[in-house]
C-alpha cells in the first residue's frame, strides 16, 4: 500500500534521525493498494532469488509516521520496482514514490 502513502514531500524530516539503523533492502516496491496481490507476488517471487524487499504496509513498524519511513525505505533502496497499472498511474502517491526514486537515481 504504499501507494497510498501520505505526502512524501515534507516527510524527510519527519522520519526520525539519519543515523537510525538502515532499512536497507535491495529493491522499495512501489504500487497502488488495488494491486496489493500482484505486488506481494512479485516481492515472494524476488525474494525468492535472494532479492531483499522493502514493501508496506509489511515492513512499516507499527507507530512509525507512514510517509517518512517510506522516504526513509526509498531512499535506502538500490533500486525501485513499479508496480504498473491504471491504478498506479492515477495514484499521486506512487508518482511521489517515482519521484523520489528518481531523483536519487534508482
Amino acid at each position: 500500500m504504499s501507494g497510498d502513502s501520505p505526502k512524501l514531500d515534507d516527510a524527510t524530516q519527519s522520519s526520525g534521525p539519519r543515523d537510525r539503523p538502515p532499512l536497507s533492502k535491495d529493491v522499495f516496491i512501489s504500487y497502488a493498494s488495488q494491486d496489493a496481490a500482484v505486488a506481494n507476488a512479485v516481492v515472494d517471487a524476488l525474494e525468492k532469488q535472494g532479492i531483499r524487499c522493502w514493501i508496506a504496509p509489511r515492513d512499516v513498524t507499527p507507530g512509525e509516521f507512514y510517509a517518512g519511513v517510506i522516504v526513509h525505505a526509498i531512499d535506502a533502496a538500490k533500486a525501485t520496482v513499479l508496480i504498473l497499472s491504471q491504478h498506479a498511474a492515477a495514484s499521486v502517491y506512487v508518482l511521489r514514490e517515482v519521484e523520489r526514486a528518481a531523483s536519487k537515481r534508482h
